[in-house]
């Protein structure tokens, strides 16, 4: 897949519920009237996340993606979980079956801290 070869991250399958909203073009955040929507991530890396949602959002769009992840590996409890509210731009939009499509979307502006949990994440699940 094309897609992957532009990738500067390793992503992992995964699939939890999540939440997006469309800030960028103005036309599609205003079409899906400005509200979060559900979604469910497919795979994610430190770089960005592949989502499957039943809008096809245009390329290039920007999005605010919320999502929780839980690395069981961490022995803190406090430490374990952790949210995330993120900004991203749809690098592709693909349809999938039964009207869906799944979106790749490239974080923008992550944290440090952030980016050292996803990673951190990601080796766990490598491992198993």
């Amino acid at each position: 897949m094309e897609n992957k070869e532009k990738r500067n991250h390793k992503r992992v399958p995964v699939s939890f519920a999540m939440l997006y909203a469309v800030k960028l073009p103005i036309a599609v955040r205003m079409y899906m009237g400005g509200l979060e929507r559900p979604a469910v991530a497919r795979n994610i890396g430190e770089g960005g996340l592949a989502l499957l949602t039943n809008f096809k959002i245009p390329v290039d769009s920007l999005l605010t993606v919320k999502f929780t992840l839980t690395n069981d590996v961490i022995s803190n409890i406090r430490e374990r979980t952790r949210s995330f509210e993120l900004s991203g731009q749809v690098c592709y939009c693909m349809p999938e079956e039964k009207g869906a499509y799944l979106l790749g979307v490239s974080f923008i502006s992550i944290v440090p801290t952030e980016s050292l949990f996803i990673s951190n994440y990601i080796k766990a699940h490598t491992l198993f």
